[in-house]
Parts: structure tokens; sequence; C-alpha cells
């Protein structure tokens, strides 16, 4: 201890010795890192390693899309962004089963921290079968001839291809990435902006067997392990041509601008029912589905009442019968209609999940409301939502139901109420009327002729109550419209049934009293005739020449002379 120290050199020691800009730089690393010069050891370089793995590890975590987007800003300043995009269509392809091809523009927002894919085609078609529309990239496929422009529609009804087909082209796709949401199971994507859709949608090559039906329960989406859960969708300007089977007539379809909080592919079409807001045209018809209004309260106290979690309303006006007609199977009456329009409210109850948190203050406020409510000798008007459509002057066509199940039950429920408004009626009787099965032949031509005499305006009121398992799965509106149909049926034969009861008791309430005032009639004229013949019986016996023998007969009213 008392040995004099040696001098250990500093940092500015090393500093001044050194001769050029990388040995300083040299020297400042390894002044900061280990506060020495001298060489790196095993500990270090483990320590280096780690260090940059889990910082790695964390930036992809945390900032999932900010890593992607340094990728690919790297290979665009290098030039290398076409192979990365056909390699990710390549993939997406093999995963999807969908042929899906990106411009080579893949660019970075570094504002909105997303990633944008420019020009991006999605197909469905067979192998051998051309694109209806072409892509407007020049990536080589075999979809694809960079020879030809827009091709017409080819009519591919005579190949056996029982699937919808669809050629779409998409302006951009601006993406948010998230690595957790992928190792969760809910797949890559966090969110996602769709604008500029055009294409078309061909199902002309469906066809649908009667000797072997099948059931469109068997052919629902069963979950599988990195399916897509998207906690925002937002869609812009969609347009698209439709092609239906049976010669029925192209049409457009158009959103033109959807907001979903929640899209899953095994829920799609739940989701797509739960929306916050869609507005659209439909075959020139506007449809729109929001959240229905209350005038006194908004709609946060609306969602705390009840128990209900949620009501989304759809309505659409002036559609042609022939879509509902092309929806549904040809047994019901709306397979009657010749012709006519209709203007549509769907008012959707939406359970509440059991298993989600329900706050104790909106117990407190079902309690107070309830409480208020059954205090209060009329319905208290600020809990009334505004009607979808106007008043009518007298209650629509409706068959007395059962109370709804409370969502409470074992089984969830899903409860729509449809108000139906048909215009411009023109309806005739079938000409084969063998294969009605649920439709009783004795109502037929009471009801065409019912929805003849009143064409001007036919309402109907329905409800229909599905368990919330029958969405599981399912992506389209299939069986909905056939029970649509059926309640329609059932509201017009109720109808037609009360009337001709209300008719037969007219009749027979008609007839009792015509009888009634004709026994009284004859009664009171034999009060007045009965003494008068009695009197004149009386004065033709007395002056008949056989008196005597008429004497022995007892005189009355009632003896026939």
């Amino acid at each position: 201890m008392s040995l004099p120290h040696p001098h250990r050199p500093t940092r500015e020691d090393f500093l001044n010795v050194s001769t050029g800009f990388w040995q300083r730089l040299r020297i400042r690393f390894k002044w900061f890192t280990i506060k020495s010069f001298r060489k790196f050891n095993a500990d270090d370089m483990s320590a280096f390693i780690t260090w940059f793995l889990m910082s790695q590890t964390l930036w992809i975590l945390v900032g999932t899309t900010t890593f992607f987007s340094v990728i690919f800003a790297t290979a665009n300043s290098l030039r290398l962004q076409r192979y990365i995009a056909s390699g990710i269509s390549d993939y997406l392809t093999s995963e999807t089963g969908v042929t899906i091809i990106f411009e080579s523009a893949i660019v970075p927002k570094w504002k909105d921290s997303r990633i944008s894919f420019k020009n991006v085609y999605v197909s469905r078609r067979p192998p051998d079968s051309p694109a209806l529309v072409q892509p407007r990239t020049k990536i080589g496929h075999m979809a694809a001839d960079e020879d030809e422009g827009e091709r017409p529609a080819r009519d591919l009804a005579e190949e056996d291809y029982n699937m919808t087909m669809f050629d779409l082209n998409i302006d951009s796709v601006d993406v948010t990435l998230s690595l957790k949401r992928w190792l969760d199971g809910k797949g890559l994507v966090e969110d996602a902006v769709v604008r500029g859709v055009r294409g078309v949608i061909d199902r002309r090559s469906v066809f649908w067997d009667p000797d072997n039906p099948l059931d469109p329960a068997l052919f629902r989406h069963s979950a599988q392990p990195g399916d897509f859960e998207l906690e925002q969708l937002q869609l812009e300007d969609v347009l698209v041509t439709v092609y239906q089977p049976g010669d029925f007539r192209p049409y457009t379809a158009s959103i033109f601008r959807a907001d979903m909080q929640t899209f899953r592919k095994r829920w799609m079409f739940y989701d797509f029912l739960c929306a916050e807001n869609v507005v659209g045209q439909f075959d020139n018809c506007l449809f729109s589905l929001h959240r229905p209004q209350s005038i006194g309260r908004t709609t946060e106290k609306d969602l705390k009442d009840g128990d209900w979690a949620m009501m989304s309303r759809i309505r659409i006006d002036g559609v042609n019968v022939d879509h509902l007609q092309n929806s549904t199977t040809m047994e019901g009456p709306i397979s009657w209609i010749t012709s006519g329009k209709v203007d549509a409210v769907l008012d959707i109850k939406f359970p509440r999940d059991p298993h989600s948190k329900f706050p104790f203050n909106a117990i407190l406020g079902e309690i107070a409301d309830a409480i208020t409510t059954s205090l209060s000798p009329e319905p208290n008007p600020e809990l009334q939502r505004i009607p979808g459509q106007r008043e009518l002057a007298k209650p629509a066509l409706s068959v007395p139901e059962e109370t709804v199940e409370s969502p409470a039950d074992e089984k969830l429920k899903v409860v729509i109420d449809i108000d139906l408004r048909f215009r411009d009626l023109k309806a005739a009787v079938p000409i084969f009327t063998s294969d009605l099965s649920y439709v009783n032949n004795a109502f037929i031509r009471p009801i065409v002729a019912f929805m003849n005499a009143n064409r001007t305006l036919v309402p109907i009121h329905c409800r229909v109550v599905k368990d919330l398992s029958d969405f599981d799965g399912a992506w389209t509106v299939t069986g909905l419209m056939d029970e649509i149909s059926f309640k329609t049926y059932e509201a017009l034969a109720y109808h037609v049934s009360q009337s001709a009861m209300n008719r037969q008791r007219m009749r027979t309430v008609s007839l009792w009293s015509l009888q009634m005032t004709a026994s009284a009639a004859l009664s009171a004229l034999r009060n007045v005739v009965d003494p008068f013949s009695a009197h004149l019986k009386e004065v033709y016996l007395k002056s008949h020449p056989m008196r005597g023998l008429y004497e022995t007969i007892p005189m009355g009213p009632d003896v026939n002379l």
C-alpha cells in the first residue's frame, strides 16, 4: 500500500496519441462499452449479443410496423421492392388460396405508422379460367395478360365450377402490423384501411341440385389458428359488379364508407352487422347500417338499459323484389310477386356477452331506470327510439308471437325485428303448385288476391330470432332470407284467414239478425190477424147450413177450416 500506484491512462491520453479517425472512434467505442482499451473477452461478447437480441426483439414486439417499415424502406432504396412484393404475394397466395398480387410499390407511412400496399390485385378463379378484369400490375401472372385490355365477362356456366369467382383491383391497403397478435394466433395485421376497390363478382357458375339439397350450416368456416382478427377495418370507395346465376341481370353494389371496430374471419357476417356505420348503394338503392337514436337519451345510455349489448338498424329503400326472389326458395309468397318494390328496415338486437365485465354504475343505472319505469303510469318517451319509417294509419300485418326469450338464458339470441313495406305489387297464382312444401294451397289464391287488391302498400312486420351460434363461421345471409320469406307467408296467411273468419262471422250474424227480424214481424202480424180470423170463422159458422155439425168442433185461432 505504501508503494506508488501506477498511472492508468485515461480516454484523453489515448485520444492524444491516436493518429486517425477510425482509431479515435475505436477508442471512444471501447471506453463507452467497457471503460477500457483492452480486448473484448467472452463475457463482453455475450453481453453484446444478448443486448442486441433483446433490444431487437423488444423493438419488433412493440413497433412491428416500424420494423417492417425500415426493412421496406431499405429494400426500396436498394431497388429490391419487386422481389419483396413477389415473395409476399406468393406467401399470401399459398396461405389463403386466393391469388394476391402486389405492385412493387410498398410504401411506409411514417406519419401514420402504417405500411401502404399500392395497386393490389385479388382473384379467386380456377387455374384454367381467364380473369374478367386485368390486374393493373405488371407482374407476370397466369390470370393476367398484358397484351389484352379489359376483357368482357365470359359465360362460365357450362363449366363445372360450383364456386363464387371474383377479380378485384384495390388502389391501396394501409395496414398496421403486430407481432404480439400473431404470436397470440390472431394474425399479423392489427387494423387495415382499404380504399378504391373495383372489380367483378361472378356467381353464374354456382348451381343447386334439387335432388341433393345442401345444408348451408355445413359450409361455415371452422376456426383455425392464425385466422385474422382485425381490431379495426375501414372501407372507402368500393364498387363491384355482381353477376348472379340463372340469367339474372347484372347489378352494381357499392360501399361509400364503412367503419368496423372488430372484423374477424370466424364471425365475418356478425361483425359486419355490428359495424359502427355502413353507407352504400345496392342496385341503385341507397342503404345504411347505423345505430338507432333516441330523442331524450344518448347512445351510451341506451346501451346500458336492458340485456342487449347494442342495436343496429339496416335500412334500404326501393329495392326490386326480384332480389328477394333470387335469394329465397321458389315456394313462398315472394315468389308469386311478378313486379314491385320493397322498403325494408331491420332492427337487430345483439346479446350482451355474459363473460364481459359489467360496470357497477351501469347496474345502479339499470335499477334506477327500472324503478322510474315501474312508477311512471305511462312509458317513458325518452326510452322510445326514433322509428325507422313513417307511422301507418293501420297496424302492419303480423302474427301474434310468443315472448322472446331473454339473452340471459343458456343460449344467447339475436333478435331481428323486420319492417317490410311492399309497394306497387303485382302477383300471380303459380302454375305448378305441387312442389309447394310449407304453403297451404288453399291460401294461394286469397293471398294473391289480397296483394293485388292492396298493391299500393302491403306492410308486414315480423320477428326472427336466431341463436348466436348460427353466426359462428357464417359469411353470408344464407338461410336468413328463407326465414324472412316464411315469416312473410305466415303474416299474410294469418291476415287472410282472419279476414275470412270475420267475413264468415259477419254473414252468420247478418243471417241471424235477418231471421230474428222476420220472426218478430211474423209474430206481430199473427197478433193482429188471429182475432180477426176467429171472428170471421164464428160468423161463417153461424150462417152455414151445417151449423149444428160445426158447433161440436172446438173453435180457436189454430183450427184449420
